[in-house]
């Protein structure tokens, strides 16, 4: 089980959580070019990152992101990757003679599929209830670091250091830590081969024209007939109010 998250060093936490609840193997991807990245890039840096991985039978991803919302980057991907897509998956039945059964949830009700592998998941919240962290794991993994924590941790330490000397302090900790199987993966662009092009900004066509706030004040609440007519009636009122439009 390899799992790697894609933004800042202190995405390392969700890595160090992954190896107490059992990971083989984390990788950080990070990179300042990665920076403004919409899904459509996204997408891209994290096929790479998988076709950099190498074998593969599942790519388990999140339903969405908590800031975006657009549930986009899972599928983008597996588009990418060329690979059969499930969303939503509720519970993972079976898996047996490379063939798996999935129940996904769609919205009223559920729907049961089956995929030859590999495949590209995505996974709700009620999927399942994730294992207890592991003590041991926790004791071991507890102090382990990526090489941009070990960076920012140097110039912390050291603020009056000068800056050429920062790179040789860092190595010689990276590789006290490594020595002591501690050193977490961290990628860059160049380490998956991406194409820079498709990355950051240069590689995302989404634009945000403008953010808008709407508070809604009104109290109380008003009976539309289930009419045409009603419905008609309801749009007007949303569209003089400035609700919609």
């Amino acid at each position: 089980m390899t799992v790697v998250s894609m933004g800042p060093p202190r995405a390392a936490d969700v890595l160090r959580a992954s190896l107490w609840r059992g990971a083989d193997r984390v990788i950080l991807l990070t990179d300042r070019r990665a920076a403004a990245s919409d899904t459509l890039a996204t997408s891209y840096i994290l096929g790479q990152a998988v076709r950099t991985i190498g074998r593969y039978d599942f790519v388990f991803c999140g339903r969405q992101a908590i800031d975006g919302d657009t549930a986009q980057v899972g599928p983008q991907t597996a588009e990418k990757l060329g690979l059969t897509q499930i969303t939503y998956l509720d519970q993972l039945l079976s898996i047996g003679d490379g063939v798996v059964r999935i129940r996904r949830n769609v919205g009223r009700g559920w729907e049961i599929v089956e995929a030859k592998l590999p495949v590209l998941v995505t996974v709700i919240d009620t999927a399942n209830k994730p294992r207890p962290l592991a003590a041991r794991r926790m004791m071991r993994y507890k102090r382990a670091q990526v090489a941009a924590e070990i960076e920012a941790e140097v110039k912390r330490d050291l603020p009056e250091a000068p800056e050429e000397s920062v790179p040789t302090e860092v190595q010689r900790r990276a590789a006290a830590i490594k020595e002591r199987g501690l050193l977490l993966e961290q990628w860059n662009l160049d380490d998956i081969h991406a194409d820079l092009s498709r990355c950051g900004l240069a590689g995302s066509p989404t634009k945000v024209f403008r953010i808008q706030a709407i508070v809604l004040t009104k109290e109380g609440f008003t009976e539309v007939p289930p009419t045409v007519e009603g419905v008609r009636q309801l749009i007007h009122e949303l569209v003089v109010d400035r609700t919609l439009g």
